[in-house]
């Protein structure tokens, strides 16, 4: 029997009871060919099922044991030390079988096989940072088969010796060596085909750190491409997972997050952990650009237990970079330079120059945050001098832009204009917005220093331009945090645009910096669904509606002990934090796994034509008699402009945020007194609330009065703090700001044209309601009363189902839903309103179809929101305003139950009788505080707590 046939029959045996037969039937027949023929099987097993491939190693070890045969054994010995290196990422365990099997061959003399049983241990000394012994072993083992002629193995040495100048930072070498194995590949004609596509893998490596983005581009697309065609899916893994650092460098973060997903699902699939832990720590890097902080410590913490257990010193100093980046990003940075001074340490010892240049550019940036400017400069220009000498422009520039940064905050303008020159020129060079984006803010800096403000205007447009071609390659619920360190460059251009009295080139800056995610899903109407878009979805689709569901009894299992009477109560971080953490870590691995989702789906992240925002236009959407005031925060100092349907006004307040922080403070401390039961201290807390009122009306509206006051209609757009202020509740003394004017508000002034555009299809209306077991007895009466008025559909109490409200909204009118609330500031995704069986929470509504000209969530604080980077506003709100609905009726903080059924009572009334929404609120709030009742307990709804949480946000129209 040929020995292909007996191999073949060999591997399809059952049972490795059946396999020992057959080896023993045939032990004694052949020269080695068994041996060297299941050698070569387990290697290429190793490339797509580690499991088959050991025990296949199992056969090798049999036979030489049958056979008595050092040659057997040795090869034995190879196939395992592959396993174990290649598969398993234990280097260590690898080097020992290798050294083993290279035993054997000196003692049989036999030069060549020794020589060969070197290429293997070669790269496995270079993972575990080994490179001087592994160079010795390569220069002894590459004499030896140049001089027997054995090009197969002298070109996976060559390989391997490549790698390890790669690994070590000397990509030129690397380089070269490469393209010294490809040229042996070649001359072995299709029996090197696999080799060269792995030198393709391997090369697009050391071209991307050596600036060549293209090339490197072409070279893994090559390499992925081909071996998924040969049925290699690991080898074409690890080819994707290049190109998906590629895509990083780029700032193409979606492109490289979901490449690197497909990769590690592979890897895990065929049990290799080492990889897929590599994998996140190549993930890590593009959440930490994206500001996913305690993401990145967490797969930190993780990566660096496992190569610290396999002795893998170049990967755990990475993953310690990784993790002092999380800790300067979280503003601990006594943290960040004890890890970056450890992870150094670890290079140094390895003599892994470019590394310690790359931890030395952090550690000169954590110094220039800590205001240790000479400092920095002068460690970020050496670190950038020994990566300019090693080859890697890109990084070079990154030290450039720290040492930019920190000789402008020393006032050396023309040294600071240089570098900031110099990073540009190579991310122009290289097409890197990130170094464009960095590059030209600093030389807009450096030009607003010198009096040159046309000059640093120029140049601030062009650093947003680049920022923003940054901002749209990615996934839409990564955008906030990733604008939220970025928010300086647009308030230098507001800035500047107010001191040349250009307030609508202001205007548009500080609507390009606001709400854009909420703006760019309804602008380019983007599915956030939970649902598969392809094949590979299923499988993540219905472990997420598993957790669901396992999140959603455990919820209903442990319900919150509200006070009696409040529709909300013990809501917050606090609550959540003494509950259940297996809820809280449903809720991490729900959010991840619907990130997951749709970074899978996010084409639009690909499309060039959605990378420049622009401000939506603002006065064509202006009705007549309507100003809009919106707010912005420019230096720690607020400015409001002020526009109409024919000009745009500015002004700068001088007022701070944390001033009208405090200010909400001391509010927040009076409506807990009175929800404490401060009926017999109403008069006093009135008035004490009245004052801090006036306060913030000195603060923020008198300044502007004689520019609002003859505008009947004010649509407010607030800006961080202000967002959770009651502005129609502002007091100038005498009257509240809602007595003479109807107020509506907008998270940006773009929404406008959104909310004035939204469909307004006459439809039923649905009242939904639910108890909380007795305990909110007034929501009931308020869903009926809703529905005797607009003769709606009514689902109280048992039929208040989540499924049945979600039917219901997609084809009503009005939506109003009387129940218990919670704000999750901790997680927006799961605020919600709690009905029969389940939570209708942000995520639901983010699944959800909304046609309504109006949703009133009666419920506690529905309106607030977790205020993300770019004054994003994360809770139902931007999830109901996504669906599509015109208009919302939410509140700012906990609501009494029987003054909220009386209120809605009222307000629908209104809206019944013909009113628009914004003027039916404001009639149903004027009436609320001016009634004159006798009794103590009917005359406390004067008290703003009572009147003052109602805001509409949206279209303040007909019906």
């Amino acid at each position: 029997m040929a020995t292909e046939e007996f191999v073949e029959q060999l591997l399809a045996a059952p049972d490795s009871a059946s396999q020992r037969l057959l080896l023993e039937d045939h032990a004694g027949k052949d020269d080695g060919e068994i041996s060297r023929a299941l050698k070569a099987e387990a290697d290429r097993l190793l490339r797509s099922n580690v499991q088959r491939s050991l025990d296949t190693v199992e056969l090798i070890n049999t036979w030489a044991e049958l056979n008595e045969e050092p040659a057997d054994q040795a090869l034995g010995l190879l196939a395992e030390a592959n396993v174990y290196a290649l598969g398993l990422g234990d280097y260590h365990r690898a080097i020992g079988l290798y050294d083993q099997a290279a035993d054997i061959y000196r003692q049989a003399n036999m030069p060549v096989e020794e020589a060969r049983s070197a290429i293997g241990k070669v790269a496995a000394l270079g993972c575990i940072g080994r490179y001087e012994e592994a160079a010795r072993e390569a220069d002894q083992a590459e004499t030896v088969l140049v001089a027997h002629n054995q090009l197969t193995p002298l070109t996976s040495l060559t390989m391997n010796m490549a790698v390890n100048f790669a690994r070590k930072g000397a990509d030129r070498e690397a380089l070269a060596k490469f393209d010294q194995a490809a040229s042996l590949y070649q001359e072995m004609g299709e029996q090197g085909e696999t080799g060269w596509l792995w030198t393709q893998l391997n090369r697009s490596h050391v071209l991307r750190n050596l600036g060549q983005f293209d090339a490197a581009i072409d070279a893994s697309t090559l390499a992925w491409q081909r071996l998924d065609e040969l049925h290699q899916p690991v080898a074409a893994a690890r080819a994707r997972q290049n190109l998906a650092m590629t895509f990083f460098v780029l700032g193409r973060y979606n492109e490289a997050l979901e490449h690197l997903d497909h990769v590690s699902g592979v890897f895990l699939a065929d049990g290799r952990e080492r990889d897929a832990m590599l994998v996140e720590l190549f993930a890590s890097n593009c959440l930490i650009q994206l500001r996913r902080y305690a993401d990145v410590r967490d797969r930190c913490l993780r990566v660096r237990d496992l190569f610290v257990r396999l002795g893998a010193p170049k990967e755990v100093g990475q993953a310690i970079v990784n993790e002092a980046l999380a800790y300067a990003g979280l503003g601990r940075f006594g943290d960040a330079l004890d890890s970056l001074e450890e992870a150094r340490h670890i290079f140094a010892a390895s003599d892994n120059k470019v590394w310690a240049a790359l931890t030395d550019i952090e550690t000169a940036s954590i110094l220039r945050q800590m205001k240790q400017y000479e400092t920095s400069q002068t460690l970020a220009l050496d670190a950038a001098a020994v990566l300019a000498a090693s080859g890697h422009p890109v990084r070079q520039a990154h030290g450039l832009l720290v040492a930019a940064r920190s000789a402008l905050a020393q006032d050396s303008i023309a040294e600071g204009l240089d570098l900031a020159d110099r990073s540009l020129r190579i991310g122009e060079e290289n097409n890197i917005p990130a170094l464009q984006y960095q590059g030209h803010h600093l030389r807009g800096l450096a030009a607003a220093k010198q009096g040159r403000l046309e000059d640093a205007i120029d140049e601030y447009k062009k650093a947003i331009a680049a920022l923003e071609q940054l901002r749209g390659r990615i996934m839409i619920e990564f955008r906030a945090d990733f604008q939220g360190d970025k928010q300086a460059v647009y308030e230098e251009l507001v800035d500047l645009g107010l001191e040349n009295q250009q307030p609508e080139l202001s205007l548009e800056y500080a609507e390009r910096a606001k709400s854009r995610a909420l703006i760019d899903m309804l602008a380019f109407r983007l599915d956030l669904s939970i649902e598969a878009r392809n094949p590979g979805d299923a499988a993540l689709i219905t472990e997420l509606q598993r957790l669901r569901e396992k999140r959603d009894l455990i919820v209903r299992q442990w319900q919150v002990q509200n006070e009696i009477g409040v529709r909300g109560g013990s809501s917050g971080e606090d609550t959540w934090q003494d509950s259940q953490q297996d809820v809280l870590e449903l809720e991490k691995q729900i959010t991840s796994l619907w990130h997951k989702l749709l970074i899978r789906n996010a084409d639009y992240a690909r499309d060039a034509a959605l990378w420049q925002i622009r401000a939506e236009p603002i006065q064509p959407f202006l009705p007549a008699e309507t100003i809009l005031v919106e707010y912005f925060s420019v230096k720690n100092e607020l400015v409001v402009f002020l526009v109409t349907q024919d000009a745009v006004e500015a002004r700068r307040l001088g007022v701070k945020p944390a001033q009208i922080q405090q200010l909400l403070r001391l509010l927040q401390l009076n409506f807990g007194a009175v929800l404490a039961g401060g009926s017999t201290r109403i008069g006093e807390l009135t008035r004490n609330a009245q004052g801090l009122l006036k306060r913030a009306h000195d603060q923020l509206y008198a300044p502007i009065q004689a520019l609002v006051e003859d505008f009947p209609r004010h649509v407010i757009v607030p800006h961080g703090p202000l967002h959770y202020l009651p502005f129609h509740a502002l007091f100038d003394g005498t009257t509240y700001l809602v007595e003479n004017h109807e107020i509506s508000y907008l998270p940006g002034a773009s929404l406008l044209r959104y909310s004035s555009r939204s469909q307004k299809v006459p439809g039923p209306t649905v009242a939904c309601a639910h108890s909380l077991h007795g305990r909110l007895p007034h929501t009931l009466a308020e869903a009926r009363s809703v529905a005797a008025q607009f003769d709606g559909q009514l689902l109280l109490e048992d039929q208040a189902l989540v499924s049945k409200l979600k039917d219901a909204m997609r084809e009503c009118q009005i939506v109003h839903i009387a129940a218990h609330g919670d704000f999750r500031p901790d997680n927006p995704l799961f605020s919600g309103i709690a009905l029969e069986d389940s939570w209708l929470t942000t995520l639901d509504i983010f699944n959800q179809r909304v046609q309504a000209s109006l949703v009133t969530l009666s419920a506690c604080q529905t309106g607030r929101s977790a205020i993300a980077g770019g004054d994003e506003l994360l809770g139902l709100m931007r999830a109901f305003l996504y669906a599509g609905a015109a208009s919302l009726l939410l509140t700012l903080w906990t609501v009494e139950d029987s003054a909220t059924a009386r209120f809605m009572e009222n307000f629908y009334g209104k809206l019944a009788d013909g009113f628009a929404k914004g003027a039916a609120l404001r009639q149903a709030q004027r009436e609320f505080f001016n009634q004159q009742l006798a009794s103590v307990e009917d005359g406390i709804v004067a008290h703003p707590y009572f009147w003052a949480p109602f805001f509409l946000v949206g279209d303040p129209g007909a019906l």
